[in-house]
């Protein structure tokens, strides 16, 4: 008996250790016999895991892609993954929480901080730069409009070492003689975001890095944002690398006074995700205000700060040992992509996030989402 009770307890024979124990309630003990052996439900992944698990898939098989991904619609999170190394020396993968430079998509940042002046009766977009800047180029006829949407006809700057502030930066750009009258031809420079950056300095009064924190950073809570300054030159997290003699080598430290107003952010791709959430429903800026960043000229599909052909608004961003890109469409849905090599293409990622939208449409979201590293 003894050897029967130890075979019964191995083999997780319920009934029949009941049973062989009987109780002052025999009758509920032979109910409970009786009951057949309830199957388990196979396990099938509800429409959101598919989708994770699609996405998840489909980044695995770049196998040169290395960087981090948010996936959000309607302010949701659909998925965020971080894929590669961060730091390939020192081994650290990237995550949902590494944060990149984001080069040029900084100039919205700048655009959204105008159109706010704006809102608070303190510019229009249509003002003569010459109203902010005596003695500019062609200052009466290029109107911070044609700044913010690369039709200002303006050039670039010389580079000089040593301490560079925006006022100094403005004056090496008035120096060049402007290449065509505003308003006639696109030709997107950096120094178009330059001179705003000072000007939103001038009219509010404070530093461009303190305006944007306090309105936009601070509000949003992109609590993984900050700007690459002189003192800390490379506060993100992720290493750039490129291919030199087939080989990856690290990027140098960038010149971050190259990069006023025009690419001096670093992020995460979910603090973008909610500030493109943000900005696009109205949070930051009115709806004739977002109108307006959206409404393109002639000559392209930019508008004010970013890209818009009536289905998506992005803007791209390209420094040494990065690529970054963030779309976000009309079924309010956010995909931001970050990469730190340059094995894969620009193209490649704006390739990846419209692939990613396809998912998104063919299989409706529910349950929880998912966070890897």
């Amino acid at each position: 008996m003894a050897v029967a009770v130890i075979f019964s307890l191995t083999g997780c024979n319920l009934p029949f250790f009941h049973k062989a124990h009987q109780s002052s309630k025999p009758k509920k003990e032979e109910k409970i016999a009786q009951e057949p052996v309830k199957k388990r439900k196979p396990y099938i992944p509800n429409k959101s895991e598919t989708l994770q698990l699609n996405i998840r898939d489909y980044l695995r098989s770049y196998k040169d892609f290395s960087g981090s991904i948010s996936v959000m619609q309607d302010n949701q999170i659909l998925y965020r993954q971080g894929i590669g190394y961060a730091n390939i020396e020192k081994e650290l993968m990237n995550t949902p929480t590494t944060t990149f430079p984001i080069g040029s998509i900084s100039k919205l940042f700048t655009a959204t901080s105008l159109m706010m002046l704006q809102e608070q009766q303190k510019l229009s977009i249509q003002d003569p730069v010459s109203k902010y800047i005596a003695g500019f180029p062609n200052g009466s006829r290029i109107k911070i409009y044609n700044l913010m949407s690369h039709t200002s006809g303006i050039q670039g700057l010389n580079w000089h070492k040593g301490d560079t502030t925006p006022l100094k930066l403005v004056r090496e750009i008035a120096k060049f003689p402007v290449k065509f009258q505003p308003g006639t031809k696109w030709d997107y420079r950096d120094s178009n975001y330059m001179v705003l950056g000072y000007i939103v300095e001038k009219v509010s009064r404070e530093p461009l890095h303190q305006f944007i924190q306090q309105n936009i950073l601070d509000k949003v809570h992109m609590n993984n944002t900050g700007f690459m300054t002189p003192e800390h030159p490379a506060p993100y997290t992720a290493t750039g690398y490129v291919m030199k003699d087939n080989q990856m080598k690290e990027t140098q430290t960038f010149n971050v006074y190259a990069l006023y107003s025009c690419g001096d952010i670093y992020t995460t791709p979910y603090d973008l995700s909610l500030f493109d959430h943000a900005l696009m429903s109205g949070e930051l800026v009115s709806e004739n205000s977002l109108k307006q960043m959206l409404t393109h000229g002639p000559f392209s599909k930019y508008g004010l700060g970013l890209y818009y052909d009536g289905q998506r608004a992005w803007s791209n961003g390209v420094l040494p040992g990065y690529y970054t890109t963030h779309s976000y469409f009309n079924d309010k849905t956010s995909i931001v992509l970050f990469s730190n090599t340059k094995k894969v293409s620009l193209t490649d990622l704006d390739h990846m996030v419209l692939k990613i939208h396809e998912m998104v449409q063919i299989l409706p979201k529910d349950g929880n989402p998912i966070e890897t590293s």
